[in-house]
């Protein structure tokens, strides 16, 4: 008996056989208290039926803070009826429908989508990857408004378009956007486009250029990280059709804004029809471990040597999934440390590994209740309902959109901490900021990116679990660029800010530390032995989560020269 699917651009057999062999590798005795999730999207105000999305491949979605309040409002594509679907959520993760009025075209076939400041006006827009429709650029106008400015932008480009990404490849402050196309669609030779931000609310395509078009390699999706740890974003892609062992992922290493294929020097060939790229560090040694998902032939896990390449290490940690995947994503869904992996499929359920350091991992998606079997394309990461643990925002195929909230008991008795990264530069939400952390003897690794997993876009915060751990010893951002910021003793069970040098001392941002700055610290003065409490870490100069005479000195007469101007002392 074989299972035979055309809906895939090349069709494929597999032995029914060899599936269920495989699969059984997987299996695996559950953890004392297994993660639990349950699908809360109509009850929280998100019905949205998501169509058959088979010619694109699956249309995207997206956990985005849309209007600066601080909490995780959603985007969806892929409707029936081809409606784009915006939801403002009121905090505690419930929604209202925004979608009226928006200024978002219906009606039109959509691929990727995904967030960025691309004018570094302070809010997020929109950009959405047309499927054989031109690419829209939606400029975030307030209110859930918002005005497409790609013929303006100069990306209104029409193509088999994929996924998008962004980062800022040279640290100017503009973050740039990767467009993935899978080239020779339908005999449609255009390749990638990576388009240079301009600064003045334009772009220039310098893919062919700067090397990293791939050519004639149908490429599904790009991802940003640093491979290297060196402070910038390199480049991976992934390509489709390379189970034949022909085509292969790629790895370009950026060279402060230049690009070298290193792919080869990397080890990081993966001969994969890949369709998913989940980045994380699961062995704590602070580089960036990958997970593609393909074919029945086995996803893979490419381990970070801790040097300069990887290593498969798919088989002793038992994640292959012998399914058709598509988006994956790490994250610490129970608080533990470890990294879990959501694999989304077709022609089977989805998978959730267990992290932990025994392996081979286990999948206690059944058990979890997110072993969702409607052919699922994407999803994305972020605490829809402000409970401090991570949720998941999963699109499936001819059903609703669903959001599963996280009940696991371990997410509620372990303890954790979240950081909002304030950029270095105009890139004010930090895109591109690798935060390590050590608690407990343990590094944790993570980074601000923009565009992720497939065709999706997870929640800016970043969040780690502490497990028992009741504070951080040291806590380092390493922004785009190399500049480093280290914080000592950050309190667990709290969301901070981290602020690069520059900004300390100056809620304002105008550069200078007035005398309303410098009596606004002298009144959050904390008292000796105590930490302070999120809000106040712009005057924590020292970065030890206290504020006290060194940090009243330094920002009198360190970073920069107060202000005294229109200060009347007393009346």
């Amino acid at each position: 008996m074989f299972i035979h699917s055309c809906r895939l651009s090349a069709c494929f057999s597999v032995s029914m056989v060899t599936l269920t062999i495989l699969a059984g590798a997987d299996s695996g005795v559950l953890a004392s208290n297994p993660l639990s999730f349950t699908d809360e999207a109509v009850t929280r105000g998100v019905d949205y039926d998501m169509g058959a999305n088979y010619q694109q491949f699956g249309s995207g979605l997206m956990l985005v803070d849309l209007d600066g309040d601080g909490d995780l409002d959603i985007v969806l594509t892929g409707a029936t009826d081809l409606a784009v679907g915006i939801y403002e959520n009121d905090g505690a993760g419930n929604f209202t429908d925004r979608s009226a009025g928006s200024g978002i075209a219906n009606g039109l076939p959509v691929s990727g989508l995904s967030a960025a400041d691309y004018d570094n006006d302070g809010d997020n827009d929109i950009l959405i990857n047309g499927w054989l429709v031109p690419t829209r650029l939606y400029r975030n106008d307030g209110n859930f408004t918002f005005t497409d400015v790609a013929p303006a932008a100069g990306i209104d480009v029409t193509a088999p378009s994929f996924a998008s990404s962004w980062g800022d490849i040279d640290a100017d402050g503009h973050l740039d956007l990767y467009a993935s196309v899978r080239t020779m669609f339908n005999g449609d030779p255009t390749r990638n486009f990576f388009f240079y931000n301009n600064g003045d609310g334009t772009f220039t395509d310098r893919a062919a250029e700067l090397g990293i078009d791939a050519e004639d390699d149908p490429t599904l999706l790009s991802s940003f990280f640093d491979y290297d740890r060196d402070g910038d974003d390199d480049i991976y892609l992934g390509t489709d059709k390379g189970s034949a062992g022909v085509l292969y992922n790629r790895l370009y290493r950026n060279d402060g804004g230049t690009f070298t294929e290193v792919t080869a020097k990397a080890n990081a060939f993966a001969y994969v029809d890949c369709m998913g790229i989940a980045v994380g560090d699961i062995n704590f040694d602070g580089y960036f471990d990958l997970y593609v998902t393909n074919t029945p032939p086995g996803n893979k896990l490419l381990m970070h040597d801790g040097v300069s390449a990887y290593t498969d290490e798919t088989i002793p940690a038992g994640v292959g999934s012998y399914r058709v995947g598509w988006g994956a994503v790490f994250a610490d869904f129970d608080n533990d440390t470890e990294l879990d992996l959501y694999v989304c499929n077709m022609m089977g359920e989805n998978r959730l590994y267990r992290g932990s350091s025994t392996w081979p991992l286990i999948d206690e998606a059944p058990s979890a209740g997110v072993d969702e079997a409607s052919d699922v394309f994407c999803v994305a990461v972020g605490d829809i309902d402000g409970d401090n643990d991570l949720d998941m925002l999963v699109g499936g195929t001819d059903t609703k959109v669903q959001i599963y909230i996280n009940h696991s008991i371990d997410a509620q008795t372990n303890n954790w901490v979240r950081f909002n990264v304030v950029g270095n530069n105009a890139n004010q939400f930090g895109i591109g900021t690798c935060v390590d952390i050590k608690a407990g003897g343990k590094s944790q690794l993570r980074e601000v990116r923009a565009g992720v997993n497939y065709k999706a876009q997870d929640e800016y915060t970043l969040h780690f679990g502490l497990a028992d751990q009741q504070s951080v010893d040291v806590v380092t951002a390493v922004y785009t660029g190399g500049e480093t910021r280290k914080l000592y003793g950050a309190p667990a069970n709290q969301t901070w800010t981290i602020y690069p040098e520059a900004r300390l001392g100056d809620p304002n941002g105008n550069g200078q530390i007035d005398w309303y700055e410098l009596s606004a610290a002298i009144a959050a003065r904390t008292a000796p032995g105590a930490k302070i409490v999120p809000g106040q870490e712009i005057f924590d100069m020292d970065g030890d989560f206290d504020i006290d005479n060194e940090d009243l000195t330094a920002m009198g007469l360190g970073i920069r020269v107060p202000s005294l101007k229109g200060f009347s002392p007393g009346p």
